[in-house]
């Protein structure tokens, strides 16, 4: 009997959110239970997949995914419920139900008298985004992209500040604008596959990738005879602007670090830890597949907007005084490296993006738990108001001091290794590249030691002098992202193993390189020599 595992990550969260509407709203005990329990449940599953996934055989066909499901959904129009599993989506999908698992854990049954709305939301989004991951079909993949923004906004809107409210607002007209573009370029693709005779055009990845669209001139303004881009460069931007929203690059940033401070640290450790890479995700999954000869058109724009995201970040970082603030303009710094690995079209470079994702989302998960945890001990996030908390946080002081090193990419840490490798790759693209982004990492350096210093080293304020270590929950809760910075630093190797097969194919397809799946390749931890 097969089992339908790929299916089960999506089904078990929705089945627990509705089963939960019959738990009364007092029984928080039994409603955190049943949260927890749900996403446990997802995270097994899905690291007993990884772990077999070296050891099973991976379908043909341009993209060698792992445990696929396929069955009819709209025949008439070529939509299938398509789902798959490769190094790719195998170690996002594994950060998704990790940072969902840690949102049911972070929540106290106190924190909230909607407990049971709260965790209806959060099993309805990681359905949601565990369905973008596994997709391979596009009309699907647009479903639950776009279906993940419905909880999205009920839980950034109601958990929060007083500006909560405008702050999702603003993320949702983003979102939607760049998910409409991006639906007219879907259906672009789907009626401009180039068919042979007898054939009916699919949504299916696969599909689109072996019948790309035949190449077309550029269009060209009427009366002034002046040409702009080709068809297929104009479909292309429609999917990088929506992808672009959601990681964010600049300049399409605005709506986070708004966002990220009005929003409670529990639900930002899923928002901010799963959902700002799945832009990544597309750019990689659908960017370097379905548009080899745009990405590489616009490859040098891209990666110049990357490295002005790395710097930007790391400069108005070092601007804030709002401890929240500083952490939220540090994601844009170190998502703009990502980009960078990515739009290096290099596999260094996105050996380096899919290791770093994983990386940011550990460091960007503990970041907000300790901001949440020293704002609800002191009451402000203000960087002058708080200082000396080493001598009353001990414990804290430890496992921030971890997260701090990793945050600035130490030798050691697990973000070192995915930057190393996005500089190299950043290298083989153009030298200017990589010195700015070089630059990125000095910064880096400063604000995450002027935030660590601020909080634990200088002198206490006489208001901080009751203020109390953290629990045993609370460093339970931290403990295992510490350590990951840790393990992933000196051992990154069971990233690089299993995402590389699928890296190789991406960059082969992307710089029309003839890829050799027979071949062993290096772990993600291995640079490559410039080709």
């Amino acid at each position: 009997m097969n089992v339908p595992w790929l299916t089960l990550v999506i089904v078990i969260p929705v089945g627990m959110a509705i089963l939960l509407q019959l738990v009364p709203r007092s029984q928080t005990a039994l409603i955190k239970a049943l949260m927890v329990g749900a996403t446990a449940t997802v995270a097994v599953i899905v690291f007993a997949l990884l772990y077999n996934m070296a050891g099973s055989p991976a379908g043909g066909g341009p993209l060698s995914l792992h445990y696929q499901e396929r069955h009819d959904w709209i025949p008439a129009i070529g939509a299938s419920y398509h789902l798959g599993l490769d190094g790719l989506s195998g170690w996002l999908l594994a950060l998704n139900a990790g940072v969902f698992l840690l949102g049911a854990l972070a929540v106290s049954r106190r924190a909230t008298d909607r407990l049971r709305f709260y965790a209806t939301l959060l099993l309805l989004t990681e359905a949601a985004t565990g369905g973008v991951l596994l997709s391979a079909d596009l009309l699907l993949f647009y479903l639950f992209w776009e279906g993940m923004l419905i909880p999205l906004y009920f839980l950034l809107s109601n958990f929060g500040d007083e500006n909560r409210g405008r702050n999702t607002l603003k993320f949702v007209i983003y979102t939607v604008a760049g998910s409409l573009l991006m639906l007219a370029s879907i259906i672009w693709l789907y009626f401009n596959a180039h068919l042979g005779t007898g054939e009916t055009s699919s949504f299916d990845l696969a599909f689109l990738i072996n019948h790309p669209s035949a190449s077309q001139a550029a269009l060209v303004i009427p009366g002034v005879k002046i040409s702009t881009f080709t068809p297929q460069q104009l479909v292309f931007i429609g999917f990088a602007l929506a992808f672009a929203i959601k990681i964010p690059i600049v300049p399409f940033h605005t709506w986070l670090p708004g966002l990220y401070e009005s929003s409670p640290p529990f639900v930002l450790v899923f928002f901010a830890g799963i959902v700002s890479k799945l832009g990544a995700y597309g750019f990689i999954r659908y960017g370097l597949t379905l548009f080899p000869q745009p990405i590489g058109y616009f490859k040098w724009v891209l990666a110049a907007l990357a490295v002005l995201s790395i710097i930007y970040g790391a400069l108005m970082a070092l601007s804030e005084r709002d401890i929240k603030r500083i952490v939220a303009y540090a994601s844009i710094s170190h998502l703009g490296f990502i980009a960078l690995g990515i739009f290096s079209l290099t596999q260094n470079g996105v050996n380096g993006a899919i290791i770093q994702i994983i990386n940011h989302g550990i460091i960007i998960a503990a970041l907000f738990l300790i901001v949440g945890m020293i704002e609800a001990r002191t009451g402000t996030r203000e960087l002058h108001e708080l200082s000396g908390l080493e001598k009353r946080m001990p414990w804290l002081y430890f496992l921030f001091l971890v997260a701090t090193l990793a945050g600035l990419g130490m030798p050691g840490m697990n973000s070192f290794v995915g930057e190393f490798t996005i500089m190299l790759g950043a290298f083989q693209l153009n030298w200017i590249y990589a010195v700015l982004a070089g630059g990125g990492v000095i910064l880096a350096c400063w604000y995450m030691l002027r935030l660590h210093q601020g909080l634990m080293h200088d002198p206490i304020k006489p208001v901080l002098e009751r203020v109390r270590d953290i629990r045993l929950g609370e460093a339970l809760l931290l403990s295992p992202l510490v350590a990951l910075m840790v393990f992933l630093g000196v051992y990154p190797r069971p990233v690089g193993d299993l995402a590389n097969p699928s890296v190789a194919q991406y960059v082969s397809i992307a710089t029309g390189a003839n890829p050799n799946p027979s071949s062993s390749a290096p772990s993600a931890g291995t640079p490559q020599a410039p080709q």
